[in-house]
């Protein structure tokens, strides 16, 4: 599986409910899988087989209690483990998987951008000064938009990451270029200045209008 799967198979949300119940320490049966991430069975499997695949879960083989096939069931790897309420940890949890798979930036700004999408999960808002803070604290930064520039405090890099700070910020970029395309604000990521000293970060966005400001409407009216 290449760097990219590897990565994706965390960024899935219904994979990391997977990871999430996995990491409770019991193992855990297709059904019960299925039960935890709220999806049909068929939807766990191929995402389970990806994730044996990459090494993150392993596959455990019971002998029957009687007659009948042996019961399988999966639990985490061992060196793995995933926080199951602290969105901080996906932060650590994104940067780890980048460094294990040695990803390439864009692979680790795709991840970003996709969780992005999903945290902001209303396609088409626009309260981009409102939605996009909430989206980044949900990844334990400390955020607010004034203007046209994004403000991060209390970066959890040197928590998460000290060796490694600008994954970190990386992802915060990506997750804040995600929220950006799912709002369709028609704004993007400019520059970017981090200083992990003193944990803050600086990202500026770029296009035709100012967060927070609606589109305009063509002269008939329509949308």
């Amino acid at each position: 599986m290449s760097n990219m799967s590897m990565l994706e198979a965390v960024a899935d949300p219904v994979r990391l409910r997977i990871l999430r119940r996995l990491s409770e320490g019991r193992t855990a049966s297709l059904a019960d899988l299925a039960h935890a991430a709220g999806v049909h069975v068929n939807t766990v499997r191929p995402r389970v087989a990806e994730l044996e695949e990459t090494a993150v879960i392993e596959r455990v083989t019971d002998p029957p209690a009687g007659r009948g096939r042996p019961s399988i069931g999966y639990r985490l790897a061992a060196g793995w483990s995933v926080p199951t309420s602290d969105f901080r940890g996906l932060a650590q949890l994104l940067a780890t998987v980048a460094l294990r798979a040695r990803a390439r930036p864009r692979d680790l700004r795709a991840v970003g951008s996709e969780w992005g999408r999903y945290l902001h999960g209303r396609p088409g808002a626009h309260d981009i000064p409102a939605d996009l803070p909430k989206a980044l604290e949900q990844l334990g930064f400390d955020a607010r938009v004034e203007d046209s520039t994004v403000r991060l405090e209390s970066c959890p890099c040197r928590l998460v990451l000290p060796d490694h700070p600008e994954l970190v910020c990386d992802l915060a970029a990506a997750v804040t270029q995600g929220v950006l395309d799912g709002s369709g604000s028609g704004l993007a990521v400019g520059e970017r200045e981090h200083e992990v000293e003193r944990r803050t970060c600086r990202i500026t966005l770029v296009g035709d209008r100012r967060p927070g400001t609606p589109r305009k409407r063509p002269r008939d009216g329509r949308r």
